[in-house]
């Protein structure tokens, strides 16, 4: 009987496996078995419900006991070739495709003109790239208080993605701050290997956590390699200095434009901080027309800016609104766009006196000292309140535009050469240029030449600088008069534009 069953147990086992082995081997479709995907498949990509979410608690940790290694006792010896050497389709780990990373620098860009530098008594300004200078590939200019100066580190952003890798900047305060307690300041920065940046901040601390923290500046000047000739968009452009107060001197400043306009200038950049309504009316129609930009300098919203150049007479914080800042500013702002920058203030006129127009006299000065890059052009005044007799450009249809009217001012005041200094302005090549002050640069890359004044001068009428001189000692000077045949047309055109003439 024992004999019997035993045969029979072993008939049974041989039976089912057969059975098993039959079933599974045959039902196996052939997406499974080993025909390769459809191309329906292969290329399609993953629904959502595939690509990103996880496995559920079934798959990823609740494996079968079939799976899990708890085989039944009936195959618990057996390896069938079906368990073997196949994987099911569904047990696959989801493979994700890259994803590229989220662009997150900056993280704060700063559109305003003066961005404060947090954690410190700074202000930053622009940014530019600057490589003239040895081992130093970018430039940042800022308004530094001159007591409160740490070390800084420079951090960029390279076009998508944020540098970790900070680089240790170098501070150099501009030699002229007259005694006041803010300097113009330049931090000059290394851009890390590979990275191709487009903004920059500073941080006094090395770590990354902080800069995050800071707003960045955008880079300027970002198509300047520093050696290559390029040719500029603008011939002359003039960096008028601050604007402040309620000036509102209509009439000079628009006959000081046409002026310019006449003598080859294709661009006037104006740092306001505030004037009179009726300027404001004219600046705005002049940028709306191209000849102005504008930029908005609201200095005073983070300083208390001194009206005076002289600490010790005038107080504050800073001299003139930040004229020397804004004068440095403007020529990195131009130093690719223009070819020559005119430094001057809002009632100064550099006016040629044996050529036309600026272009064939900077032409002449050029060819006579080729390694010349600024022009100091002498400042000669014409008292206000000396009129030519004969009336001859008192225009009826500017006597209620407020202001001066220069043609009416012929007579000019001899510098006094007895005494040391006397003021000029200038006339740079901008990429010459390092830093400069109001009456003289402070480090430049080539020469400096002095204008004789009979072949350019500086037309400026305002109040007599020496009061004591009269009419008589001064000398008669008509040289604007040989430009009214056009001048006089052009600012009746600007005028009517703003509704002060009809």
């Amino acid at each position: 009987m024992n004999k019997y069953l035993k045969w029979g147990l072993i008939l049974l086992f041989v039976i089912v496996n057969v059975t098993i082995f039959i079933v599974v081997a045959g039902m196996r479709s052939p997406e499974v078995a080993g025909i390769r995907r459809s191309p329906e498949v292969a290329g399609m990509r993953r629904s959502p419900e595939v690509a990103g979410m996880r496995r559920s608690p079934e798959v990823a940790g609740m494996r079968s006991p079939e799976v899990a290694g708890m085989r039944p006792p009936e195959v618990a010896g057996i390896r069938l070739p079906e368990v073997a050497g196949m994987r099911s389709p569904k047990m696959h780990r989801a493979i994700l495709a890259p994803q590229p990373a989220r662009n997150l620098c900056p993280y704060r860009t700063s559109t305003q003109n003066i961005t404060p530098l947090n954690n410190t008594k700074h202000l930053l300004v622009s940014a530019y790239l600057d490589n003239r200078v040895k081992d130093w590939d970018l430039r940042i200019i800022g308004i530094f208080r001159r007591d409160s100066i740490l070390p800084l580190h420079c951090f960029f952003c390279c076009r998508s993605y944020f540098s970790n890798h900070s680089t240790l900047a170098s501070i150099e305060q501009h030699t002229d701050n007259f005694g006041f307690p803010f300097v113009t300041t330049d931090v000059m920065c290394q851009i890390p290997v590979g990275c191709d940046a487009t903004h920059v901040t500073l941080s006094i601390h090395p770590d990354s956590m902080e800069a995050h923290q800071q707003m960045f500046l955008p880079i300027g000047n970002q198509e300047s390699s520093g050696t290559e000739e390029r040719r500029p968009q603008f011939n002359f452009t003039v960096c008028i200095s601050n604007l402040f107060g309620d000036y509102n001197n209509v009439l000079q400043f628009t006959q000081a434009l046409e002026m310019y306009r006449l003598l080859g200038v294709d661009r006037v950049v104006v740092y306001k901080t505030s004037c009179g309504p009726d300027l404001d009316r004219l600046l705005h129609s002049y940028s709306q027309e191209g000849l102005v930009e504008i930029v908005p300098w609201p200095i005073d919203k983070h300083l208390q800016p001194s009206r005076g150049w002289l600490y010790t007479e005038h107080g504050g914080d800073l001299h003139y609104f930040g004229q020397l800042t804004t004068l440095n500013e403007c020529i990195y702002r131009y130093m690719d766009r223009s070819r020559y920058v005119l430094l001057n203030d809002i009632d100064e006129i550099i006016v040629p006196y044996n050529q036309r127009s600026l272009m064939p006299l900077m032409n002449e000065l050029q060819q006579q000292h080729p390694k010349a890059g600024v022009f100091l052009i002498e400042n000669h005044i014409f008292p206000k309140h000396h009129f030519e007799p004969s009336a001859k450009f008192h225009m009826p249809q500017w006597e209620g535009v407020p202001g001066v009217n220069i043609l009416e001012h012929i007579y000019r005041e001899e510098p006094n050469r007895r005494i040391v200094w006397h003021p000029y302005k200038m006339i740079v090549q901008p990429r010459m240029v390092e830093q400069t002050s109001v009456h003289s640069v402070l480090k430049n890359f080539g020469n400096t030449f002095k204008v004789p004044p009979d072949v350019c001068r500086i037309v400026h009428v305002r109040v007599a600088l020496q009061r004591r001189l009269t009419k008589e000692q001064l000398h008669i000077d008509s040289r604007l008069w040989d430009f009214h045949d056009k001048l006089i047309p052009n600012v009746d055109k600007a005028l009517r534009r703003i509704g002060m003439i009809s």
